[in-house]
């Protein structure tokens, strides 16, 4: 395994980890009302009916968001631990996964013959 290519992904999934944690505002209090510790703030649309239901409609959307975030973070930490522990650049199923991947996708976990 390239040892620059490990360096340099590593650098890139740590800033990834810092806006993820900073779009998603992590919180460690205990009461976490969302996966992960996560809190975001979501508008409020307003007080009448109408508004209500737009407002319903968006917290749906901006929540569909927050989870797709939280996954992507968690993807990035388990590629983070994977460095940290020597794994970094093997597939799930034991293969290496090619330099070309992992540059284009950091937080890879399978080379490309088993990400179909």
């Amino acid at each position: 395994m390239n040892k620059t290519l490990i360096e340099e992904n590593k650098a890139k999934l740590m800033a990834e980890q810092k806006r993820l944690k900073s779009i998603l505002g992590h919180t460690t209090t205990a009461d976490q009302e969302f996966p992960g510790g996560y809190k975001p703030q979501f508008m409020e649309a307003g007080t009448e009916q109408g508004e209500n239901a737009s407002e319903v409609e968006q917290f749906a959307n901006d929540l569909s968001v927050t989870t797709d975030m939280d996954a992507r973070l968690k993807k990035v930490e388990a590629a983070l631990a994977r460095i940290a522990d020597g794994t970094y650049g093997i597939c799930v199923m034991g293969e290496e996964i090619e330099d070309d991947r992992l540059r284009a996708e950091p937080a890879a976990d399978t080379c490309v013959a088993h990400a179909k």
